[in-house]
C-alpha cells in the first residue's frame, strides 16, 4: 500500500526519535509499502531550517533529501492536481497551517493515506484517510 508522510513524521524518522510510535515505525519500515515524501515537505523543512526552527538539524536540505532516498522513501513531486485539490480541503478555524493543508490536499489528490501524529489531521476524515 502507498502512504504519504507528514513532515513531523519525516523529522522523527530521520532522528530515529522515540516519540514515533512503534506501530507507525513498523508501518513505515515495511518494505511491502511505498512510503512517499512530498517535495512540499522538503520546502517546509527548508523554510524551518532557514528560520532556525529545527535546532537539532544541522544539515542541509539536500542532505536531508538524499538521506530520505537512501532510507528507501520515494519523493513525490509537486503536481498541479495537488494544488487544485487544496481548494477541496475544508478550512477549520482551529487548523489553518498551510503546510499541513497542502499535504492533506496531496494525499486527497493521490488518494493515499497520510501518516501523521497531529490530532488536527483527524478533522479531515473521511475526506482524507489519516493514519494516526
Amino acid at each position: 500500500m502507498d502512504y504519504l508522510l507528514d513532515t513531523q513524521i519525516i523529522i522523527w524518522a530521520l532522528e530515529d526519535n522515540p516519540k514515533l510510535k512503534t506501530s507507525l515505525r513498523i508501518l513505515i519500515e515495511d518494505f511491502n509499502h511505498q512510503i512517499f515524501v512530498s517535495q512540499f515537505s522538503l520546502m517546509e523543512l527548508s523554510i524551518k531550517l532557514k528560520l532556525s526552527k529545527l535546532p537539532a538539524f544541522i544539515v542541509s536540505i539536500d542532505f536531508i533529501a538524499n538521506q530520505l532516498l537512501a532510507d528507501g522513501f520515494d519523493m513525490l513531486p509537486l503536481k498541479n492536481e495537488h494544488i487544485y485539490a487544496y481548494q477541496s480541503i475544508p478550512l477549520f478555524e482551529e487548523h489553518r497551517d498551510p503546510f499541513d493543508r497542502f499535504l492533506l490536499a496531496t494525499a486527497l489528490s493521490e488518494q493515499i493515506p497520510i501518516i501523521s501524529v497531529d490530532k488536527k489531521f483527524l478533522l479531515y476524515q473521511p475526506l482524507v484517510n489519516v493514519i494516526h
